[in-house]
């Protein structure tokens, strides 16, 4: 039974309990919190329910991605003991060609593909590797852009083995549109040390020709860290300019291009960047002219060096010479301890093939204390550096030069396919772990446009030892930043709360810019950004107050009430310049918000938008209450027995964006759509017939799928149609009159 003592908005009903106000005034929609909300919009395709659920609870099941395809049905990743909570009606296909997947060590589990129809409402098969073979499927990428058919697929998972133990990546011999896959074409083992960077970020991507970059080794230690690229066929691959190259024969050249050794490129066997401190020199300069070239920053200051990590040496490094030199760099900071760096994030530009690599460097301040220090590069598909940003500044417009003490990391990135090349945006998701006068770029000091305003324009209040997330937009041309906003949020007893936030969507909760708030540590889930066909980025992440809209499906307590929050995990989606989010949900189990301050008991573990809402996996910990439930399917739950893999569909009208859909477009693929003097149809909905009204006469109607497929067609020119022996659902009606015009129109079958 859910506590009554809880925010929550199920089934477009907000239900707002024992609150208490203050002296405050609040806006006049947070006392109409009771109103039901009916939205008004039909999706183009299907109209979406809000739903949320729990699957499993005999198997320690968990969700750990999900996509949807361009035939509109859901691929989601995951793992569990066994597979017993699965109907013995579905098809459950066992993957083969999995033998060189190290994971000797491993728990025995079934690591899984599970494939459902668009609604969720049904399991279309199961694809699986034999028990143990890994531990999980991590993540799901494809070669192909939004909204174009979809390519290949690969996966990655995690694994634990005594000799390649890390991760694994492998190519899947179909892609659910095209076929089932039944065998992997080729897998590839990373070797990592756990608990480090690669380990944990799964760092790597595949651009459109189906070749995958990835990171394997450790992370500010003293072995080995290093970026690699493998061909169409699964084997590593020479990158022509790279700077660290392995002959064939046995030894290396550190030299670029590849194609300037003397043995000739087919000498070469393949090609890495190396992440470490020492004579390869990957990420400095080579030479004293580049070492102390000045470049803009991207942000109206300058910065030194044309390679990323100049900043840490007292001069270029000799790939031929007998050691590196030592610091410190010209803003003071020297090398720190350990001898790799830490590479968090890749991500590969499907239209150029650009790839871009977040990561970040051990530092030693001036005052001995020590830093971290990030940046983000871009290469083209032959690996030459195009340019690289610090995200902060080192030297400002007015000459002075900066230290940024707090540690900085990168944690996710994507690309922004909204606007074309060469001028489109890299999404970064990057993290501070304090904050001083120098920090992550600030949302409303942007050079390339001094008038922009952020949601959250800076880390605020007085406690340091924190983690807070940051997000900006960089030009792809030239590393400009063009956007950025702080997300950090609130903890239970936060301080220097001004007045509330003037957009309603906000639903009342204090504007972050307005005075000087205590913020909380705020953590977005690793390599998990997304972004719409508009811009609107998507996020999901724990804090212990995260904001909610009045459009969340569970909302947390707003602070200028009594209420204890809890630690949550939540969602959010920001507009395409981050000056307000969209829409933003905790989901967690409920609890009585007067008596208690619960753990988080559910992890989100991936995000992906959809045309009309949100879709989020995770797992419930078999702890504490159960989350709200929604919409449940006969394979879902309602209730949490134990460990339970949880997935939800969020749904709200300022969220809807048809273009979100990666269905293939079924109306420009068949004809141009004339919007003027449009035929009507009626009634809508209906059981059986529907008319068409039409100024011209009707040569033909055509009733399709939501997918685009051909269900009934009318050739006698009369200007009915019987839907009576169809499936209730949504059905496109095309119609074409005798001048040639066509149209397409949504009818309800019901």
């Amino acid at each position: 039974m859910l506590n009554g003592r809880y925010y929550f908005k199920k089934n477009h009903s907000h239900i707002l309990q024992n609150m208490k106000p203050t002296s405050r005034l609040l806006p006049l929609h947070l006392l109409l919190t009771l109103c039901l909300f009916v939205p008004s919009f039909i999706a183009a395709y299907t109209q979406a329910q809000e739903s949320a659920f729990y699957v499993g609870n005999a198997g320690k099941e968990v969700f750990n991605d999900v996509v949807q395809l361009s035939d509109g049905t859901i691929l989601i990743a995951g793992a569990a003991d066994d597979m017993e909570w699965l109907s013995d009606q579905v098809s459950l296909i066992e993957l083969g060609n999995t033998e060189m997947i190290a994971n000797d060590q491993g728990t025995n589990h079934y690591a899984f593909l599970l494939h459902t129809t668009a609604d969720l409402s049904e399991i279309l098969n199961v694809i699986h590797l034999p028990l143990g073979s890994a531990e999980d499927i991590r993540f799901i990428k494809s070669t192909n852009a939004p909204r174009t058919e979809t390519g290949e697929l690969f996966i990655s998972g995690n694994t634990q083995d005594s000799e390649d133990g890390g991760y694994f990546i492998g190519k899947l011999n179909n892609n659910f549109v095209g076929g089932i896959p039944t065998a992997f074409e080729w897998t590839c083992n990373v070797k990592c040390t756990a608990d480090d960077y690669p380990k944990k970020y799964q760092p790597w991507d595949v651009d459109a020709e189906g070749r995958v970059y990835f990171v394997r080794g450790d992370s500010h230690d003293w072995s080995w860290s290093a970026m690699y690229r493998l061909d169409v066929n699964g084997a590593l691959d020479v990158v022509d300019h790279w700077r660290t190259h392995w002959k064939v024969a046995g030894g290396e050249f550190r030299g670029t291009p590849a194609s300037s050794y003397v043995g000739g490129i087919d000498s070469i066997d393949y090609s890495g960047i190396v992440f470490k401190r020492d004579q390869r020199c990957n990420l400095r300069s080579w030479t004293q002219a580049d070492y102390e070239l000045v470049q803009p920053d991207g942000n109206g200051g300058t910065k030194q060096g044309l390679w990323p990590l100049d900043v840490l040496f007292d001069g270029p490094c000799d790939p031929a010479g007998d050691a590196p030199t030592n610091g410190p760099g010209y803003t003071g900071y020297s090398p720190g301890g350990g001898a790799t760096y830490g590479p968090s994030s890749v991500c590969v530009d499907r239209r150029s093939g650009a790839l871009y690599v977040g990561f970040n460097a051990k530092s030693i301040l001036p005052d001995g204390n020590p830093d971290f220090e990030p940046a983000v590069m871009k290469m083209d598909s032959e690996g030459a550096l195009l340019w690289w940003s610090r995200l902060y500044h080192e030297v400002r417009s007015d000459g002075s030069i900066h230290n940024s003490s707090p540690d900085q990391y990168i944690d996710a990135l994507a690309i922004d396919y909204a606007l074309p090349l060469p001028n489109s945006s890299l999404v970064v998701n990057a993290r501070c772990h304090g904050n001083n006068v120098e920090n992550l770029w600030e949302g409303n000091t942007i050079a390339a446009d001094p008038d922009l305003y952020s949601y959250q324009n800076q880390f605020t209040g007085s406690t340091g030892n924190i983690h807070i997330s940051w997000l900006g937009k960089l030009d792809t041309e030239n590393g400009d930043l063009q956007h950025s906003t702080y997300l950090g949020e609130m903890g239970q007893s936060t301080t220097g709360i001004g007045d509330p936030h003037p957009n309603p969507l906000i639903n009342g909760w204090p504007n972050p810019n307005d005075a000087w708030m205590t913020l909380n540590t705020t953590r977005m889930v690793q390599n998990t950004l997304k972004v719409t066909t508009d811009g609107s980025v998507l996020v999901i992440g724990l804090a212990r107050r995260p904001m909610t809209t009045s459009n969340a499906y569970l909302s947390m307590p707003n602070p200028y009430y009594e209420g204890y929050s809890a630690w949550s995990s939540f969602v959010r989606q920001y507009n395409a310049d981050f000056s307000v989010p969209q829409y933003s949900s905790i989901i967690r189990g409920v609890w009585d918000t007067l008596a208690t301050e619960p753990p988080y008991n559910v992890n989100l573990y991936n995000v992906f938008k959809t045309e009309q809402g949100i879709l989020v996996v995770g797992k419930h910990d078999g702890t504490g209450e159960n989350m709200p439930t929604a919409n449940v399917p006969e394979w879902g739950s309602s209730s949490a027995e134990g460990e339970s893999a949880v997935i939800a569909h969020f749904v709200a009208p300022e969220i809807i964006n048809e273009e979100d859909s990666p269905v293939t477009d079924v109306i420009s693929a068949t004809a141009e759509i004339i919007k003027t003097n449009a035929p009507r149809i009626y009634p809508n909905p209906t059981a059986d017939r529907l008319f068409v009204r039409s100024d011209k006469a009707i040569e033909r109607l055509t009733v399709l799928n939501v997918y685009g497929q051909l269900v009934h067609q009318v050739d006698t020119g009369i200007n009915e149609v019987d839907l009576s022996t169809l499936p209730n659902a949504y059905y496109f009606v095309k119609v074409e009159d005798v001048e040639g015009r066509v149209f397409m129109l949504s009818v309800l079958k019901e």
